[in-house]
């Protein structure tokens, strides 16, 4: 069928696009994937917003209250910019996983997160950075938790008049720090499985945390928070029990799906190894930023 291509010349105007053809209209950001799925026919839009030249919706911003993040920031700019790898470097450290130099460059954290491809790198360090984005449509703004905003396989909140504008991340705690560990084929394919963590320790006892955030990925139709896992080990100080039982409540709240590259029970089994590493990496930073031993 013939396909409109339309280049909006501001936000606002991609927004009215959005409007008046709702459902038939897709934004295109990086087109690493939507390209993809053209060709294949899975989607048969009958129009496509191209965002490149929004230059509003590129970029970032480091405030007091955290980092505000451009929807068309690519994953090279969120690994090349000092700032992120200072204030964020998991966020950083997730991004350089992402697939090949190609996709790094023009792949778009917007685009990734509307995607919600199970196994993409991203989604589980946002979430444990308490991410939220920023939904526009004309004459209305909304932000949405991203534990909020997957609801299902390649299933997003986003509404068929809305684009996403923004990702705001709060500011970490004090003295937190994080780890990205994924597990696949090669190092540009999605993961299999990989585990972002986030750990505040307690500086008044050694090996004690205030807080431990674990996001999953790649075991379940859409990326989510470990919540028993992470209830299982906050405000306490890790031993090998505790965290033998955090890796546990991990592997249980994984809902995989098996396909050639891995079983749904191979995943399982990476979800407790990799819980188990970042875990180590997380404290191991810690140790060395002068927060004492587990």
């Amino acid at each position: 069928m013939e396909r409109k291509l339309i280049r909006p010349k501001s936000v606002d105007e991609a927004l009215s696009h959005r409007a008046q053809y709702g459902k038939d209209a897709l934004p295109i950001a990086g087109g690493q994937s939507l390209l993809v799925m053209l060709r294949n026919k899975l989607i048969d839009p009958k129009v496509l917003l191209d965002l490149e030249t929004l230059g509003e919706l590129r970029g970032h911003q480091l405030q007091a209250e955290g980092f505000t993040i451009g929807a068309m920031t690519t994953f090279y700019g969120l690994l090349s910019s000092a700032e992120v790898r200072s204030s964020l470097p998991i966020l950083a450290q997730a991004a350089s996983k992402v697939g090949s130099t190609a996709i790094r460059n023009l792949g778009t954290i917007g685009g990734n997160l509307c995607h919600n491809e199970p196994g993409a790198d991203l989604p589980p360090a946002l979430l444990v950075l308490n991410a939220s984005v920023e939904l526009r449509r004309r004459g209305g703004v909304r932000k949405v938790l991203l534990t909020e905003f997957f609801r299902g396989y390649f299933e997003t909140a986003v509404a068929p008049d809305e684009i996403l504008c923004r990702v705001e991340i709060p500011a970490l705690p004090g003295g937190a720090v994080g780890a990205y560990i994924k597990h696949s084929i090669s190092a540009e394919d999605l993961a299999i499985a990989g585990v972002a963590v986030v750990v505040v320790p307690d500086d008044k006892k050694s090996g004690a945390v205030r807080e431990v955030r674990i996001g999953l990925g790649g075991v379940a139709p859409m990326p989510f928070r470990a919540t028993r896992s992470e209830n299982a080990l906050n405000g306490t100080v890790l031993s090998s029990e505790s965290i033998r039982a955090a890796v546990e409540f991990a592997a249980e709240a994984a809902d995989p799906m098996g396909d050639p590259h891995a079983s749904a029970e191979y995943r399982r089994k990476m979800v407790k190894v990799l819980v188990r590493r970042a875990i180590a990496a997380a404290m191991q930073q810690a140790e060395r930023n002068g927060h004492g031993k587990a």
